[in-house]
């Protein structure tokens, strides 16, 4: 075992919502009919290299991960990673956002230039930096991590 992996305090991975599955598949169907449809169709290329790259975007966008170390938060999408020291953590808090704040699903930019890593509307976790911006993820069990990034901190954090 590594010591990143022995260093680990919390993992939790969320599942992306089932309309993210839905959209993906409809896009890739609608796609392959309105080539098969028009009079001169999608080039068979085209047509490959889009449902490799809707292909890719569902994998990527199928979890969100969180970890937590007993110096780091990371979240992420797949390739795609956030991370912030606890020791920069200025607060921590559970928050539910209204579903216009984000604007939809995956790595979005809030109304106030937060990040936000959503899979869902229900309620997250807000983490706001010392230096940075702001961030807001997706997660089943916001209590444990507020609690946990609290005990790892060397003073308690204000909401």
């Amino acid at each position: 075992m590594t010591e990143y992996n022995s260093d680990i305090r919390y993992v939790e991975e969320v599942p992306a919502h089932p309309i993210m599955g839905v959209l993906v598949f409809g896009m890739i169907g609608l796609i392959m009919y309105l080539s098969v449809m028009t009079s001169n169709g999608i080039p068979q290329k085209l047509l490959v290299f889009i449902i490799m790259i809707l292909g890719f975007i569902y994998a990527n966008f199928m979890k969100l991960e969180v970890t937590i170390t007993s110096t780091r938060l990371k979240v992420g999408f797949g390739v795609i990673k956030h991370s912030i020291k606890i020791s920069n953590i200025e607060s921590i808090k559970i928050y539910s956002p209204r579903w216009y704040w984000y604007g939809g699903f995956g790595i979005r930019f809030g109304w106030d230039w937060s990040i936000g890593f959503i899979q869902n509307y229900r309620t997250g976790v807000l983490v706001k930096p010392r230096r940075g911006r702001k961030l807001f993820f997706s997660t089943n069990h916001p209590e444990e991590i507020v609690n946990l990034v609290n005990d790892l901190s060397e003073r308690p954090f204000s909401g």
